[in-house]
C-alpha cells in the first residue's frame, strides 16, 4: 500500500527528509529525539506536535510576561513528552506564572502582608493624576528588564490619598513577573536602624536594601529627623541603587522641597547640602507623582457595589452620574 504523501500531487508533497532535518538544527528537539531514541518514522507521525513546539518556544523566548503572553494558554509553556512511541506536546507553568508564589518575591519590612493582595484590577482611574500614574505603572510593568531600566515614582499627597496601596499594588504586579521586592515602611525602618547599630543585623539590612531588585520606601519624611540615618544610611543606599540602575518606589505625605526642608536637623547651609543631596537622588531615581484627592473607589468596599463599579470602569469608560449612585449604596440597572 503507498503511503498517503505518494498518493499526492507534487505540490501538496511535504519533504520529510528537510523537515526533519530542520527539527535536528534546534538543539531542544535534537536533544529529545536522541534521549528517546526516536526513530524516523515517529518524528514524521509528531511532525505537527514538533513544529507546534518550535513556533511556541519562538514565541515564549521574546515574551516579556503573562500580560505580554501571545499563546492560546497564557502563562503555560510547551514541552514534548513520548507517550507509546508517539510524540505529544504538553503544557507547564511558565516562568512568568508565578500566581501562586508571587508573594514569596516581597520581603515586607514593619508592612501588613494583607495589603499585597492589590491589584491593578481594583485601581481607581478617576482624575488626572491617577490615571498618569496607572499610565506609568503600566509602562513599568511592560518595559522593565535587567537590561531596561524604567524609573520608579516618587508619590506625594496628604494622609489617606491611596499611597500606599498604589505602593502595594505595583509591588504585587512586579513580584508576579519573578522580580524580588522590598517594601518597607520607612519610619519603623529608622527605629529599627537606630537600635541596631553595632549589630550583624544593621549591615544585613542595609545591604538588602541596597540590592533588592526593586525598592519600596513607604512614607519617607514621617520619620524623626536622624543625621546619621540619612547620611550614612539612606545616602549610600539610593546612590548605589542610583548607579546600578535598581529601581525604587517611594511614597511621601511631602512634595520632594518640603521632604528636604524635614530632612534638615537644623536650619544651616551644611544640613541643607546634605537634605538636598538625598532630595537630588531621589529626583534621579523617579517620576514625580502628587495625588491632590482621595480615591473614590475603595478597596474595603461591600462586595455587592464593589463588583458594580467594576462593570462600570471596564474599559476605563466611567458613567460618573451611575458611579456615584452605586457609591452611595444605591444601585441602578
Amino acid at each position: 500500500m503507498k503511503k498517503v504523501n505518494e498518493l499526492l500531487p507534487n505540490k501538496f508533497k511535504v519533504d520529510f527528509d528537510n523537515t526533519i532535518n530542520k527539527f535536528m538544527a534546534d538543539p531542544i528537539v535534537s536533544n529529545f529525539v536522541m534521549q528517546n531514541d526516536l526513530t524516523h518514522d515517529t518524528l514524521i507521525r509528531g511532525a505537527n506536535n514538533i513544529l507546534t513546539f518550535m513556533n511556541e518556544k519562538e514565541i515564549c523566548s521574546k515574551c516579556k510576561g503573562l500580560y505580554d503572553c501571545k499563546l492560546n494558554t497564557p502563562g503555560f509553556t510547551p514541552r514534548l513528552e513520548i507517550y507509546n512511541d508517539d510524540i505529544e506536546l504538553e503544557y507547564e507553568k511558565c516562568k512568568f506564572n508565578l500566581t501562586d508564589g508571587s508573594r514569596q518575591n516581597i520581603s515586607a519590612f514593619y508592612v501588613p502582608k494583607k495589603i499585597f493582595h492589590a491589584t491593578l484590577d481594583d485601581f481607581d482611574m478617576i482624575g488626572s493624576e491617577r490615571k498618569e500614574i496607572h499610565r506609568h505603572m503600566l509602562n513599568f510593568i511592560k518595559n522593565y528588564n535587567k537590561d531596561n531600566y524604567v524609573k520608579g515614582m516618587y508619590i506625594s499627597g496628604v494622609y489617606g490619598t491611596g499611597k500606599t496601596y498604589i505602593l502595594a499594588t505595583m509591588a504585587n504586579e512586579i513580584a508576579k513577573l519573578g522580580y524580588k521586592i522590598s517594601f518597607v515602611y520607612y519610619p519603623d525602618l529608622v527605629r529599627e536602624l537606630k537600635s541596631s547599630i553595632g549589630t550583624p543585623q544593621f549591615e544585613e539590612k542595609i545591604e538588602i536594601l541596597k540590592t533588592t531588585t526593586v525598592l519600596f520606601v513607604d512614607d519617607i519624611g514621617g520619620e524623626t529627623p536622624n543625621q546619621f540615618i540619612r547620611d550614612e544610611v539612606l545616602g549610600p543606599i539610593l546612590q548605589y541603587r542610583l548607579l546600578d540602575q535598581l529601581p525604587t518606589f517611594f511614597s511621601s505625605n511631602l512634595k520632594l522641597k518640603t521632604l528636604m526642608e524635614a530632612m534638615c536637623k537644623e536650619n544651616s547651609v551644611l544640613e541643607k547640602t546634605k537634605a538636598m543631596r538625598i532630595v537630588e537622588r531621589i529626583k534621579s531615581l523617579t517620576v514625580q507623582f502628587t495625588l491632590n484627592e482621595k480615591p473614590h473607589i475603595s478597596w474595603h468596599i461591600d462586595k455587592n457595589r464593589y463588583n458594580i463599579i467594576k462593570r462600570l470602569r471596564r474599559g476605563h469608560k466611567y458613567q460618573y452620574p451611575l458611579l456615584k449612585r452605586v457609591w452611595a449604596g444605591v444601585s441602578q440597572t
